[in-house]
């Protein structure tokens, strides 16, 4: 990591102070939240991809103690707006990369409800709603992040065996059945989220003991990765997709539950603000359908409280966060926050995340009506 690159060391200013750039207020132009059809089973830390007319939802962590997984998947009907349970996955995950691609659905490593990293590689072919195992990951990854670009799947980051987070990019071809690794990412990161817009993958969030602000945006061509505008509100375990050349980034956890719903322009290198979620939650997934994004599932505290909540949001015109003085935060860090970041990663990573189970939060209730919607649902 370049910790003298202005953008690492302003973003790393507020890593270290735990601090958050303050937003202007949502306007009547930001956006808006819909309730949906309510999952058959709630769970967060699950994963979702869209196959067709489709959105899958896949495993994730269930209610009540002791910790549970659930190997349940239930496909969404865009169209009907409502939901049907498939063939369960061989086994019960939580925390994994989802991703589909030549019309399968993949699922990549993950725990089963006991924060140990797994290797297994799952298929889904909704045809014939069947599952198949895959070749491996190269290693065990929990916490991950899976994106498609150009027929190939990169799984990103996430923890390894020992609970650490990571930097690695594994890509699996799904044409050979096989694995490549390319350029790591600058910033080591677990419970992060990604996107592709005009073919380039972008990573946000996450954390390393503490939540990371830090965005990076990989050329897959050239191999390399690169330091873009931070978000302004550092956090992990966020419901994340991309509509046009903008990345939606809603929710997400440590140090508190939040209901920020923040948006970069990859055009501009610039973030903005949309309207907050009216529930909001940690460890859900989102699915881009055309103009709008599902956003089923998630827990509505720090911790484990499952949700089988369902909102789709529409976006409008977000409006401008003000600039972080970045260049001059660059100036002031110097070695010291580089210092500052390695002492951070060398935190306890998966104590963290048991400690944060059933720890008391912020709660939000299931709206009792659902409003009428702008038609252009694919």
């Amino acid at each position: 990591m370049n910790g003298n690159h202005p953008r690492v060391a302003g973003a790393l200013v507020a890593l270290a102070a735990g601090c958050t750039v303050d937003p202007v207020a949502a306007g009547e132009d930001s956006g808006a939240w819909f309730p949906r059809a309510s999952l058959n089973v709630a769970r967060q830390e699950c994963g979702a991809a869209r196959i067709a007319d489709r959105v899958y939802v896949v495993g994730g962590l269930l209610a009540g103690l002791p910790i549970r997984a659930t190997a349940t998947v239930e496909a969404y009907h865009i169209v009907a707006d409502s939901w049907s349970l498939v063939t369960p996955m061989p086994d019960a995950i939580d925390h994994m990369g989802v991703s589909a691609a030549n019309g399968r659905l993949y699922v990549f490593g993950g725990y089963s409800g006991d924060f140990e990293a797994r290797d297994r590689v799952l298929m889904y072919a909704p045809e014939t709603d069947q599952w198949s195992d895959r070749a491996p990951l190269p290693q065990p990854r929990g916490a991950c992040w899976a994106v498609t670009l150009g027929g190939r799947v990169y799984v990103l980051g996430g923890a390894d065996a020992n609970g650490n987070a990571t930097r690695t990019v594994f890509v699996y071809d799904p044409a050979t059945d096989s694995w490549s690794q390319r350029a790591g990412m600058n910033i080591f990161r677990e419970h992060l989220t990604a996107a592709v817009v005009d073919d380039h993958i972008f990573v946000i969030g996450g954390r390393d003991g503490a939540p990371i602000p830090i965005t990076e945006r990989y050329d897959p061509l050239a191999d390399a990765w690169e330091v873009v505008a931070p978000m302004p509100t550092a956090r992990s375990a966020m419901g994340t997709a991309a509509i046009g050349g903008r990345i939606f980034v809603a929710g997400g956890e440590v140090p508190q539950l939040f209901d920020v719903n923040e948006v970069y322009d990859v055009a501009t290198d610039a973030w903005s603000v949309a309207a907050p979620m009216p529930v909001p939650r940690h460890g859900l997934a989102a699915v881009a359908l055309g103009d709008r994004i599902l956003m089923p599932g998630g827990g509505t505290i720090q911790g484990l409280r499952p949700t089988a909540h369902v909102d789709l949001f529409l976006p409008q015109v977000a409006r401008a966060v003000p600039a972080l003085s970045i260049r001059a935060a660059g100036a002031m860090a110097g070695l010291l926050l580089v210092a500052g970041y390695v002492v951070l990663r060398q935190r306890r990573r998966v104590e963290a995340d048991r400690a944060a189970l059933g720890v008391s939060g912020r709660a939000a209730a299931n709206s009792a009506s659902r409003p009428s919607m702008p038609p252009g649902v694919p």
